[in-house]
């Protein structure tokens, strides 16, 4: 099923100031530099990490002009996606994913977690997409993150990684560019970004913002408009970095993102909503081309913020370090529903026209806001620490977070001839409040027992406490009255540790083994007219046992990153469809387990000065070991969305081209192999587990740089794949089915000047 957030619910009714890339200034000519990471909340070289990593810097995504998800997740070896627009994007890492609403993924800025911790507010739906431009990198954790990272960190941690204010010297940039969309529109994009040190070299501000249009390529025939998923977004940024002392820094940052588009990427497609057990060898072929007919139009406005201050004292021993954060999520959409199916072959729409006795549409609306303020202590130990003569190195930590949510769902019928028109009786709607409150204590110790060898063990302690209290308004949808629900509760403790020893086999050379648990939060459900008492939903839990190889061959000039992992996945939540005497209710369960096993790869060679040559990619084998049932799904089926094998080979060369000038030109070829659709919870309403089609993609960049001007010509896609990323049998106009597919062929270009 899709995984448009208010679809799912429509059933109801019925800081780390470290340098993240670090360019070996000694290197010889066409070796690998070396990078720096902070995956385990301290400065290590990406080399020496004894888990499954991947470090995008920012040379390499402003090289692809990789500014989202969509564009620097095909660089990730083992991540995958299921997505229908820029704001509604379900990420997956290592193959974990059921189509449950709870986040596998947790996502941070800095030190800031930006990801949402309940399954109340739907996180595995909203990932913070922040625009890369004035990052320093993005890190990618593969694999369960519970004991650095806590709750919902289950499947791993995507980390943004800023750049800090400069104290030293004042920096700015400016770009402006543009591209057109084969059969879209054609947009612009200006991005921005200042350095100001000051107070003697004591404090800097760094400010940076983006303005973009987003490009459309839908047409809606029966409202008579074009590109109805073209939108725009702006983002802005400040940080002011304060060191008065060499030991004392402190860094206040701001933040803010926003997001409004006035369609999905969905196009409608043969589907098989008639029949859905026995779907058409052709459901996946577009009705037309690039065309959603909806009688009401779609529009969307989300929006992200957060104000951090990080503090950090070295006592020349260890380092005591204050993150705070407080975030801010904002979701408002109204769209159709009235094409989706309530039994094969009778709508939403048939329903509602029934009751009102004259022709309707059924619009769904959802506001959502979500609250969340974080605090962290840590206290890490400085380098060269021993024990025993021993190395030693140490970090003990207490997190709180506290998230408040409040989603709203108000339903309205509206007259088919005179779409303003508002009919009466109300559908009705809820009001769906949520309180999470989480509490943990943790720490990671590494031992050096000799220079080869090492050991590191991990432990955190986590009590989670939720409650709900739903409020439901009249009329048709939730009964006559106004109605307040009993409050639920529920409450947890778990416990996540990891043991990884490492083996530096020599100084180019690391093998490690790593064992890791995660887990996601269970919590209340949330109860209905139809369900006034549901049982709430435990906590799923992962086990990660990975084997991995890194080493730098050829003088520093060909590098293989390798490993192997298992992962066995127990008790696993899901989104249900459960059938009462008053119509189908959906609510949050679990339901069976699950194995993910596979290999990942990343291997880079540099033949010569200015070549580099890249292959990575990941085979994932990720299935059901137990039946589903509230999934009518059955050991060994596929888990959705999770390409069997996943590979991109990169080529890219840098040359001198005249004077100060440099020039370079390169590109990407990207196959995803086969996957299978979402399972189906419904029992009246079967979405039937496909396979879909493997694809591949082409992106060639050149262009020209002397270090101050810059400009590059670029295309995407440009043998024009139609990659689903999303696809569902049923929801488009005449019972036709809705598929989302990658964006089309695009060309681009970005001039840019920085000093």
């Amino acid at each position: 099923m899709p995984i448009r957030h208010f679809v799912v619910k429509l059933a109801t009714a019925g800081f780390l100031l470290s340098n993240a890339v670090t360019w070996a200034a000694d290197s010889s000519p066409g070796q690998l530099d070396e990078i720096i990471v902070t995956a385990s909340k301290r400065d290590e070289k990406l080399h020496d990490v004894a888990m499954s990593v991947t470090a995008l810097g920012a040379d390499e995504l402003t090289l692809r002009q990789a500014t989202g998800f969509l564009d620097w997740a095909a660089q990730v070896p083992g991540l995958s996606m299921q997505t229908s627009d820029p704001a509604f994007s379900r990420l997956i890492l290592r193959g974990q994913n059921v189509g449950s609403v709870g986040a596998t993924i947790a996502t941070t800025v800095d030190d800031i977690p930006f990801f949402m911790s309940g399954a109340q507010a739907d996180g595995a739906f909203f990932s913070a997409n922040v625009d890369t431009y004035d990052l320093q990198r993005i890190e990618v954790l593969r694999g369960p993150q519970g004991t650095l990272y806590g709750a919902a960190a289950e499947g791993g941690i995507i980390k943004y990684v800023t750049n800090l204010p400069n104290l030293n010297k004042v920096e700015g940039d400016i770009s402006v560019g543009g591209q057109t969309v084969d059969g879209g529109s054609t947009v612009g994009n200006v991005k921005g970004m200042i350095n100001l040190p000051f107070w003697d070299n004591k404090a800097a501000l760094r400010v940076s913002a983006v303005e973009s249009q987003l490009p459309g390529w839908i047409d809606n025939p029966q409202l008579g408009a074009s590109n109805i998923n073209s939108g725009s977004s702006y983002s802005i940024r400040a940080s002011l970095l304060v060191q008065p002392i060499s030991d004392f820094t402190a860094r206040v940052t701001v933040f803010e993102q926003h997001l409004r588009t006035t369609g999905n990427s969905d196009s409608q497609a043969v589907g098989a909503a008639a029949n859905p057990v026995a779907p058409p060898a052709n459901q996946f072929a577009q009705v037309g081309n690039f065309v959603n007919n909806t009688a009401l139009p779609y529009e969307e406005d989300n929006s992200l913020k957060y104000g951090a201050l990080n503090l950090a004292y070295d006592f020349h021993w260890a380092t005591l370090m204050s993150a705070t954060s407080y975030g801010r999520f904002n979701l408002h959409f109204s769209q159709d529903e009235s094409n989706a199916n309530l039994a094969p072959g009778f709508t939403y729409g048939d329903f509602i026209s029934g009751l009102y006795g004259q022709p309707a549409l059924m619009q769904g609306n959802q506001v959502e806001y979500v609250h969340k303020f974080n605090q962290e202590l840590r206290l890490s130990s400085d380098a060269g620490n021993t024990i025993f003569g021993k190395g030693f190195d140490w970090q003990v930590g207490a997190y709180f977070t506290h998230e408040q949510t409040s989603l709203t769902q108000p339903y309205q019928a509206l007259d088919a001839t005179d779409p303003a028109t508002v009919l009466s009786p109300a559908l009705g709607g809820a009001i769906i409040p949520g309180d999470y409150l989480e509490h943990s204590f943790f720490a990671d110790v590494t031992y050096h027992f000799n220079t080869a060898f090492d050991l590191e063990l991990g432990g955190r302690n986590t009590d989670v406490k939720q409650n709900s209290q739903v409020n439901t308004f009249c009329c048709i949808l939730y009964g006559p009255t106004t109605t307040n629900f009993p409050a639920q509760f529920t409450a947890q403790n778990n416990t996540t540790w990891s043991v990884a020893p490492r083996w530096h086999i020599n100084e180019d050379t690391l093998a490690y083994v790593r064992v890791a648990t995660g887990f996601r939060p269970g919590g209340p459900n949330l109860p209905t007219p139809t369900l006034p008492n549901p049982p709430s939903f435990q906590s799923d839990s992962t086990k990660n046992y990975e084997i991995g190889f890194r080493t730098d061959l050829f003088d520093k000039k060909f590098s293989i990153d390798m490993d192997v992992f298992y992962i066995d996945w127990k008790n696993i939540q899901i989104l249900s469809i459960v059938q009462t005497t008053s119509g189908p209710v959906g609510i949050n369960g679990n339901s069976g387990s699950a194995t993910s096993k596979g290999v990942e790869w990343n291997f880079e060679w540099r033949p010569l000065t200015g070549l580099s040559i890249g292959l990575l990619g990941s085979y994932t084998d990720a299935y059901l070991t137990a039946d589903a049932t509230l999934l009518g799904a059955s050991s060994g089926d596929k888990l959705p969305y999770v390409p069997n094998v996943s590979s991109t080979l990169n080529v890219d060369y840098k040359w001198p081209a005249f004077a100060d000038w440099s020039a370079f030109i390169g590109g990407s070829e990207t196959y995803t192999g086969s996957r299978f659709t979402s399972f189906s919870p419904s029992i009246t309403v079967v979405e039937p587990h496909t396979k879909l089609p493997v694809y591949n993609t082409l992106q060639l960049h050149l262009g020209l740089d002397n270090g101050h001007y810059n400009a590059e010509l670029y295309g995407n896609n440009l043998n024009n794949s139609k990659g689903i990323t999303d696809f569902s049998a049923t929801g488009g106009a005449n019972q036709t089915g809705l598929v989302s597919f990658i964006q089309p062929r695009t060309i681009g270009v970005q001039v840019g000047y920085k000093f």
